[in-house]
C-alpha cells in the first residue's frame, strides 16, 4: 500500500470516529448519490495483451451509487459502489472488461452563497476484476471473462453540485483511479493467469444529489 492510500485511510478512519460527536443542531445528516457515465481506460487494461493477443479496452460506461454521513457541513465520509464495462477492440465474441468497485470515500465542499457547491474528493476500496482472457480449454484456447483477485485500488476526483431544491441537486464528477493489479492472478481448470500491470481508469459521470437533513 502507497504512502497516499495509508494517509487516505487514517483520514477516513478519523473522520467516521468523529461522525459522533459532531452534533449540531441543524445540520445535513446524509447524502445519497445516483450516477451513470462514461469509463476511459488508462494504463494496463487499455494495452492489455493476454497470451499474446491484444485485448485492448475501448471506452465503456460506469453505473453506481453511493451513502455519505456529513461529519461536518462541509466533510463527508460514506461508502460507494461503482460497475464499469469497457468494451474490447475489434472484438466480435461481445465480451467485455468489467470492474466491480467497492470504495470507501471523503468528500470536501465548497460551499458559498450560490446553488454551485464545487468538492474534492478521495476514495480507497477494492478493485474486483472480470478480464476477457485466452485460457487453455480441453477443446482448444479460447477466450473467457475470468475473474481475478481483489486489489486495493484509490483514487481523485473533482465535482460540482447543481442545487435544484434545498434537499435536492443535481451533479458532475471526474475521477482518476488506480488499482494494484500487477500480482493478482485468476483460476481456470487449475491453470493461473496474470494480469501482469497495475491498472488506471478516468471516469466522468453526472447524477442525482439528495440531502437528508436533521431538523
Amino acid at each position: 500500500m502507497t504512502k497516499g492510500s495509508i494517509a487516505l485511510a487514517i483520514v477516513i478512519l478519523l473522520a467516521v470516529n468523529f461522525t459522533a460527536v459532531a452534533q449540531d443542531e441543524e445540520r445535513d445528516i446524509v447524502e445519497m448519490n445516483f450516477f451513470g457515465g462514461f469509463g476511459i481506460p488508462g494504463s494496463g487494461v487499455s494495452d492489455w495483451v493476454t497470451q499474446g493477443y491484444d485485448r485492448a479496452a475501448k471506452t465503456g460506461y460506469d453505473v453506481g451509487l453511493e451513502a455519505g454521513w456529513f461529519v461536518k457541513p462541509n466533510f463527508v465520509v460514506g461508502v460507494n459502489f461503482t460497475y464499469t464495462e469497457f468494451s474490447i477492440e475489434d472484438d466480435t465474441l461481445s465480451h467485455a472488461h468489467r470492474l466491480f468497485n467497492p470504495n470507501l470515500y471523503a468528500k470536501l465542499l465548497f460551499e458559498g452563497e450560490s446553488n454551485w457547491t464545487p468538492y474534492l474528493k478521495g476514495h480507497l476500496g477494492l478493485e474486483n476484476a472480470k478480464f476477457s482472457t485466452l485460457v487453455d480449454n480441453p477443446s482448444g484456447r479460447r477466450y473467457r471473462e475470468i475473474s481475478y483477485d481483489p486489489a486495493i485500488a484509490m483514487g481523485v476526483g473533482a465535482g460540482l453540485i447543481y442545487y435544484t431544491a434545498y434537499y435536492s441537486a443535481l451533479f458532475i464528477e471526474f475521477n482518476y483511479h488506480t488499482a494494484m493489479t500487477e500480482k493478482v492472478e485468476a483460476t481456470y481448470l487449475n491453470t493461473q493467469y496474470e494480469f501482469g500491470k497495475n491498472l488506471t481508469t478516468y471516469d466522468i459521470h453526472a447524477g442525482f444529489h439528495l440531502v437528508f437533513s436533521k431538523d
